[in-house]
């Protein structure tokens, strides 16, 4: 088992913007309450010192507050696990980023559902001291500390949070929509067909497969290659856009090791050709999402002239 899991630096950063409510932050306040309840304050003042670097505690105490406020002990964690999701939303993780980084997918169910399994069991020590020092850095960079500081950091993480929701559900919104585009392109050869993956026969009597995964969006291929690459970026947030198209460059440059030859990346922010082909050089053609999906344009004729060349069918338009 690892003696120590990394320490994740916490973004003091935090905008104060979209403040939510939260019934999640209640509930986990109320998890810290009630193991607090449970536990001898004896044994988390011993763990306190323990586990914790002596100038943090004193910092945290000059205003008087208890270091279990944003300490995550082992006695305590092992009472209450849910509290790992009290302690994760002070430091500023949404789920997605926490629980992706290193070791700590294992530690989920321990936020989800409030139990320790097994494997588990040995590791929260080491656990602890990585959200230990995280919170070391936290309360070194915020002055003052106080209650309504703790709330508003963790109410505060679930802005990225739910974006990362809302993120999550136009991504799916933007494939469906390409997903009936492309089945309107290729309907007259259609054999089979499921919400994943088309099968089509075209011009030369060759079976051509259309997947729809996550890498990348979609994949064509026949018995012979994988003919083309697709990858559609659905958000609408321009400020992220260069991080989702470098994304779909780590796609497109894995498809290549397969030995596609053409690569398209599908977007939805006004971002010009030069600057989206230095975020992703791999990308043969970029096509913008809305322009795409109205049927008389100039980007839908081209998709899907060229989407019908490579398959190796006749364009319906």
């Amino acid at each position: 088992m690892p003696d120590e899991f990394p320490v994740l630096r916490p973004d003091l950063q935090i905008s104060f913007y979209h403040r939510l409510k939260d019934l999640r932050k209640r509930f986990m306040a109320q998890a810290l309450a009630r193991a607090v309840e449970l536990v001898p304050v004896r044994q988390i003042d011993d763990e306190l010192t323990r586990f914790v670097n002596s100038k943090a505690l004193t910092r945290v105490a000059k205003f008087g507050l208890r270091g279990e406020l944003f300490f995550a002990v082992p006695c305590l964690v092992k009472n209450q696990p849910f509290l790992i999701g009290y302690y994760r939303l002070l430091l500023g993780f949404s789920q997605k980023e926490f629980y992706n980084k290193g070791p700590f997918g294992r530690f989920f169910n321990l936020e989800k559902k409030g139990i320790i399994s097994n494997s588990a069991q040995p590791e929260v020590k080491a656990l602890c001291r990585s959200l230990i020092g995280s919170a070391e850095h936290l309360v070194d960079g915020i002055d003052p500390l106080s209650i309504g500081i703790i709330r508003d950091l963790q109410v505060l993480t679930l802005g990225p949070q739910l974006r990362g929701g809302k993120n999550t559900r136009l991504g799916q919104e933007a494939t469906q929509a390409v997903y009936a585009l492309i089945e309107g392109v290729v309907s007259p050869y259609l054999q089979e067909k499921s919400k994943k993956a088309m099968q089509i026969r075209n011009d030369s009597g060759r079976t051509v497969a259309i997947r729809f995964s996550g890498d990348p969006d979609v994949e064509i291929s026949d018995d012979l290659r994988v003919m083309l690459s697709i990858e559609i970026k659905g958000g609408a947030d321009a400020s992220n856009i260069h991080n989702r198209l470098g994304e779909a460059e780590k796609s497109h440059q894995k498809a290549k090791k397969r030995r596609c030859f053409e690569f398209w990346t599908i977007h939805r922010v006004g971002i010009g050709q030069e600057a989206a082909r230095r975020d992703s050089p791999t990308t043969s053609r970029f096509f913008h999402l809305d322009k795409l999906l109205e049927p008389f344009s100039p980007e839908h004729q081209r998709f899907c002239d060229h989407l019908a060349s490579i398959i190796g069918i006749r364009s319906k338009n």
